[in-house]
């Protein structure tokens, strides 16, 4: 088991890089201010700048509202756009909803988590 300095996720100006909404165990930190975070078995060099940084495993799923320019097709025959997800705090699958819940249960994983509805993505 790799020891894990803390957890990390994404700004939003570097969502390339990581998922949004989703925390990456950190496995190491460097002196020139850069942290290595684990994305699917791979390193990750990150600038300490380009993320939010947690001690405590993410135990709330995020809440991600989702940019860029919406095409028409998307919505289609009168169905309502969807403009916000969730991401999962144990697998970091992306998950839509509907309403404002309390918990949401995982489709992929089936881990029930509380959401966190504080700050979004």
């Amino acid at each position: 088991m790799r020891i894990r300095l803390g957890w990390a996720r994404c700004a939003d100006n570097v969502a390339d890089i990581l998922r949004r909404g989703a925390w990456y165990p950190i496995v190491e930190e460097s002196a020139d201010g850069h942290l290595v975070v684990e994305v699917r078995e791979q390193r990750v060099r990150l600038s300490r700048g380009d993320v939010s940084v947690r001690t405590d495993a993410p135990d709330h799923w995020s809440i991600v509202v989702r940019t860029g320019v919406l095409r028409p097709a998307l919505g289609g025959q009168g169905m309502e756009v969807v403009t916000t997800s969730a991401v999962c705090p144990m697998c970091h699958y992306r998950q839509d909803f509907a309403g404002r819940p309390d918990t949401l249960r995982c489709v992929r994983c089936g881990a029930t988590s509380a959401v966190d509805w504080s700050e979004t993505c």
